[in-house]
């Protein structure tokens, strides 16, 4: 039984963690009713059971203090300023300070929007750690999101001589906790942050620089240029090297058929058969809304790919958007990744053009309570939800559907 606040191995009959002294059972807030370390709802009442998103930071360094450092498989950040000697010489330490801060800030919080920490500043620049020390499975797709709004955060600052270049690396390091009398923080041990920081030292003011175990990683999310395989100092062998450009705002669809082969979908008929009775009543005029609702990798995005190319063959216009996980950070993500879709805005189509193209009219769309439009929003039913009314005015089905 793992302890959901240190992640330590427990015994089957306890009752609190042996680690770190939490209790392992869920109480009910409605009810009472003690539920399984596991739960998500009360097993009495069926209310959501108020779990923790994130440890707090002390029993996180408390946790790490007692084992010593966990293996974590996360992405490595760093950032600097480049040129910064030139931008800092002031007689006065305030004055220098002034000039860079700013820039420091803009770097801060970036990495805090997307859900990670800075564990390092580092004079001119920074060091964060994404996936650690809270796991996220996208944790190279939120470093790439994070290294772009740093450059575009310190563009808007308005100072033409503060360029920032930013390394990312992906592999496997060591978590500690860095516990002093003044202050308590982490740090990994591993090569990955050494080729972390040689990605940053090898960029050029204004560019981010990753290597092939982030951009893998993050393939179906982002646009990058690949610049071939260069030599970095210390390691033996040349690395591939990528360069970011951009974020990729292709939905799930097109992720699917980019795939070289696809496994059959088995299992799912029934799922399907009630699919196809929800866009029959649509076709009859009575708009529906339909969530699907799993555990991950339970293959709820295959089946409403699979649902979603049977519509297209038969002539519907099906219009897509992916809830991110890291979307909170944008305001209204998945609307406005639904308004592209249904304006023709195609996600490689740089923004100057996609704004003369709608202008244009060259997409005529016509929408109405009485015409058929299949919509897919995601597998994420609170946020797709919310899409899915602002343009379809749909009404929500209660579904049979249940647990994919």
């Amino acid at each position: 039984m793992l302890c959901r606040y240190c992640n330590s191995d427990n015994s089957a009959t306890n009752a609190f963690c042996e680690t770190c002294g939490k209790p392992l059972q869920i109480a009910c807030a409605a009810c009472g009713h003690i539920n399984g370390p596991i739960s998500r709802f009360c097993g009495r009442c069926s209310a959501p059971l108020n779990l923790p998103s994130r440890r707090p930071a002390e029993e996180l360094l408390r946790a790490l203090s007692v084992t010593g450092g966990e293996r974590k498989h996360l992405t490595i950040f760093f950032a600097d300023i480049s040129n910064s000697t030139g931008l800092i010489q002031f007689p006065d330490p305030e004055d220098a300070m002034h000039r860079i801060q700013p820039a420091i800030d803009a770097m801060r919080r970036c990495v805090e929007r997307y859900d990670s920490i800075v564990n390092k500043v580092q004079g001119d620049g920074v060091m964060a750690l994404f996936g650690a020390p809270v796991p996220r499975e996208d944790h190279a797709v939120r470093a790439c999101a994070a290294a772009l709004a740093t450059q575009a955060s310190v563009a808007e600052l308005g100072d033409p001589d503060l360029k920032v270049r930013v390394g990312l690396h992906s592999g496997e390091v060591i978590l500690q906790a860095v516990v002093n009398s003044l202050y308590h923080t982490y740090d990994v041990t591993g090569s990955a942050a050494h080729l972390a920081a040689r990605m940053e030292q090898m960029a050029t003011p204004g560019e981010i620089l990753l290597t092939a175990n982030t951009a893998m990683a993050a393939r179906n999310f982002v646009e990058a240029t690949a610049l071939g395989f260069r030599p970095v100092r210390g390691v033996s062998e040349p690395i591939e090297i990528f360069r970011l450009e951009r974020l990729h705002h292709a939905p799930a669809s097109v992720i699917f058929r980019s795939q070289s082969a696809l496994s059959p979908l088995i299992g799912r008929g029934a799922q399907l058969d009630f699919l196809e009775a929800e866009l029959g009543s649509a076709a009859a005029g009575e708009p529906r809304t339909v969530g699907v609702v799993g555990e991950a990798g339970s293959g709820k995005s295959r089946l409403c790919f699979e649902f979603a190319e049977r519509c297209r063959e038969r002539g519907y216009r099906v219009y897509e958007a992916r809830v991110m996980a890291h979307g909170h950070a944008t305001p209204y993500q998945p609307i406005l990744d639904l308004a592209r879709d249904y304006l023709g805005i195609q996600p490689t189509m740089p923004a100057a053009e996609a704004v003369g193209y709608q202008r244009s009219g060259s997409r005529t769309t016509t929408c109405s309570r009485s015409s058929c439009e299949a919509f897919r929003i995601g597998s994420r039913v609170s946020r797709s939800t919310s899409a899915a009314s602002a343009f379809g005015e749909m009404r929500c089905a209660r579904s049979p559907l249940g647990t994919v």
